[in-house]
């Protein structure tokens, strides 16, 4: 079984968290809403690959505020094959840039915190946030 390694952005800016909604073509968790991140894969540190991934699809950088932890799930990725995706999560803070999508069917919101419960969430966000208690 292959691993696709995650780096994954909670993005936070005056007590709010960003959330895209993903697009129906492009992702096996299709019209639900997401954080940010992208695959680890190429040369350079996490950072610098998170950064150009969310500079190419939604104009923004950012800066790790805080180091977490990793989650794993296995789904089955936009290829049809099963995979073991491992996700680094981090707090993050925009460094540059203004946050808006590349791709026009995807949306981007802050959320309030104690909002997030009327989001349909991808499970792998809803993991992270409830672990960071955004959510019950």
């Amino acid at each position: 079984m292959k691993t696709v390694l995650m780096a994954v952005a909670v993005v936070n800016s005056e007590d709010k968290i960003l959330l895209r909604k993903m697009d129906s073509a492009k992702s096996p968790y299709k019209e639900l809403w997401a954080l940010f991140g992208g695959r680890i894969d190429g040369e350079g540190s996490v950072q610098d690959l998170l950064n150009k991934e969310l500079e190419t699809r939604w104009n923004f950088k950012v800066r790790i505020s805080e180091k977490l932890w990793w989650d794993e799930e296995l789904k089955v990725d936009h290829d049809g094959e099963e995979k073991r995706f491992v996700y680094i999560d981090a707090i993050c803070e925009i460094d540059t840039g203004e946050p808006k999508p590349v791709n026009e069917n995807e949306t981007l919101e802050w959320a309030v915190p104690g909002e997030l419960e009327n989001y349909d969430l991808n499970p792998p966000t809803k993991t992270l946030l409830k672990r960071l208690e955004y959510l019950s």
